[in-house]
């Protein structure tokens, strides 16, 4: 059942690693391709089932897509979530406090909350013990704040309700552009952000790889 601390794990470094060598651009388009076998598998089983996802159909693929790949996409998307700096000192805490002795995902949670400070049990129930995925859309608007212009972001959730990061993309008149990570927790998230000047156009970034489903 919690063979995707292995295998998610081994998939996810695996991909850090390639980022460290082979630059950026090389780390984004693993994760788009483990994103895409994510979702187009993810019916097939929860992350939970381990070894069990595929094996009546005798289908690997299917496996694969979940046990390595959601499950890397599951620690990628956990890392946006609470910011780098908590998910490895919560990955180090799991791993010092685990040596030597059996261990499962409800350890694995309970050292990156201990880490971070926030309560993740949702986040590991949606994410590793079900097969559903958030349906989600994206709007914005721009108003004059206390501080300046700032835009609203704005991501509602239809269905089961998910916590999961959106990076958003905000390009200027000038022509620059940044990218803004978006945390959603409610199924209606408004998020403020302060503009550095005119606002041509807000939108889903086409390096976002959360596992959620647009409309």
């Amino acid at each position: 059942h919690d063979q995707w601390l292995s295998e998610g794990f081994s998939q996810y470094f695996a991909a850090l690693y390639a980022s460290s060598f082979r630059g950026d651009d090389v780390f984004q388009g693993v994760l788009r391709r483990m994103r895409r076998w994510a979702i187009n598998e993810s019916d097939q089983g929860p992350v939970s089932l381990g070894y069990r996802v595929g094996h009546i159909k005798d289908d690997g693929r299917a496996f694969r897509a979940i046990v390595y790949n959601k499950g890397a996409m599951v620690l990628h998307m956990l890392r946006q979530l609470v910011g780098d700096d908590a998910f490895f000192s919560g990955l180090r805490r799991f791993y010092l406090s685990s040596r030597f002795r059996k261990v499962g995902t409800e350890d694995f949670r309970f050292a990156m909350q201990e880490a971070s400070g926030q309560d993740l049990e949702r986040y590991f129930e949606r994410w590793i013990y079900s097969t559903a995925l958030p349906k989600a859309a994206f709007s914005w608007r721009t108003e004059t704040g206390p501080d300046g212009p700032r835009a609203l972001l704005h991501v509602e959730q239809t269905g089961a309700v998910f916590d999961f990061p959106v990076l958003v993309t905000l390009t200027y008149a000038d022509g620059h552009a940044t990218d803004v990570v978006v945390p959603v927790h409610e199924a209606s998230v408004e998020f403020p952000v302060a503009l550095a000047g005119p606002l041509k156009s807000a939108a889903v970034s086409n390096r976002d790889v959360a596992l959620a489903v647009w409309r």
